[in-house]
């Protein structure tokens, strides 16, 4: 446990020492540089930890036993099979799947909060719940939002195509990314009849490639089984209550009309999911999608000192309470999660002996 709280103490301690900046021109410092090393490494070296390790384990056992053919038509995710394929050809074939899953959201979340007038305290709110729970708990999903992330600083700059082109890429690991896709139509301004034709065609298309094969089985096993998430409601107001600060308060962000009306768009969709978990047949679909809304979080407590602040004691004030308030979370996910003891003890790949998936695959997930 020792390891996730050296981990966010630094994050914690950088998040209060560092000055905001409103005119964004952070670059990656030494610091950074280590601190996204160490960040990957921990992601992607561990072993038997997480509480999505087993069943990815024993997910990549038909693609060392059986034909390429049969094992990809098992799996549900072009993106993934390819990376399965590829981990196959390895004796822990495993390390390489939740390496590549450390690298990609290492990095583009190291770039989405570097983006960000304070950039720590971005990676405090994003440490807690998007890189231990999820990045280690949803690896596939944890993996189509780090492309959101990419895409979302396009989409600032009204790169729809290109925000399009990094959703499309998330939605090969995890099809559901496909409903952030409409995001491109709501903020464009030029051409925009033209910009809304191509977002539906894309949507529709990747819809018809990604989706529609397993559209039965989400519908049956979410929607029509009533499946119900465990802390829905509470990770719901996780983002209902930067959504609703920022619906409020948006002025005060002093943001350009494009990534104005996209943020707005996801703080409207972040409140208008506390009422779907309660109302809505399965909690777990408003859960799962609820997970693209991890980035307004990080968006809105990053900026919210510098926004709502008059004072340098009051934004040390405000850094101080969102630092408090993760801290908070991530102690309660520690001790009271239903599942948080897959996380502990933290084992990392490289102090472990005797490793081959190829050898056996242990049936104790």
């Amino acid at each position: 446990m020792l390891i996730y709280w050296l981990f966010l103490g630094f994050i914690a301690l950088m998040a209060l020492v560092e000055q905001g900046d409103r005119e964004v021109s952070h670059r990656a410092n030494f610091v950074w540089v280590v601190f996204a090393i160490a960040l990957i490494l921990f992601m992607g070296g561990r072993w038997r930890t997480g509480g999505d390790w087993g069943n990815y384990y024993l997910g990549l056992e038909p693609f060392y036993w059986l034909m390429v053919d049969d094992a990809a038509a098992s799996s549900k995710d072009v993106g993934f099979t390819v990376l399965s394929i590829f981990a196959s050809w390895f004796p822990t074939g495993i390390v390489v799947i939740t390496m590549f899953t450390g690298i990609v959201l290492g990095i583009a979340l190291t770039i989405f909060s570097l983006a960000q007038p304070r950039p720590w305290l971005c990676m405090m709110v994003a440490f807690p719940y998007f890189v231990v729970v999820c990045g280690m708990g949803y690896m596939r999903q944890g993996i189509a939002i780090s492309f959101i992330l990419m895409g979302l600083l396009a989409l600032e700059r009204e790169r729809v195509g290109r925000y399009t082109a990094w959703v499309a890429t998330g939605a090969l690991f995890h099809a559901t990314a496909l409903v952030m896709i409409p995001l491109g139509a709501i903020v464009s301004r030029r051409n925009r009849l033209i910009v809304i034709a191509f977002v539906i065609v894309m949507t529709i298309l990747a819809f018809r490639t990604l989706l529609a094969s397993r559209a039965d089985s989400l519908v049956n096993n979410y929607v029509e089984a009533d499946a119900e998430s465990a802390g829905a409601l509470v990770r719901a107001m996780m983002s209902a209550v930067p959504g609703a600060i920022f619906l409020l308060f948006r002025r005060h962000f002093a943001l350009a009309r494009s990534p104005q009306l996209a943020w707005t768009a996801l703080a409207i969709a972040a409140v208008a999911a506390v009422p779907a978990v309660e109302f809505f047949p399965s909690s777990t679909v408003i859960d799962r999608l609820g997970l693209y809304l991890l980035p307004l979080q990080f968006f809105v407590w990053s900026r919210v000192p510098d926004a709502l602040a008059t004072s340098v004691q009051q934004r040390q004030v405000f850094g101080l309470l969102i630092v408090l308030l993760y801290i908070v979370i991530f102690f309660t996910f520690v001790n009271y999660a239903d599942h948080a003891d897959a996380w502990f003890p933290y084992r990392f790949w490289l102090f472990e002996d005797g490793l081959c998936l190829e050898c056996g695959s242990p049936r104790d997930f």
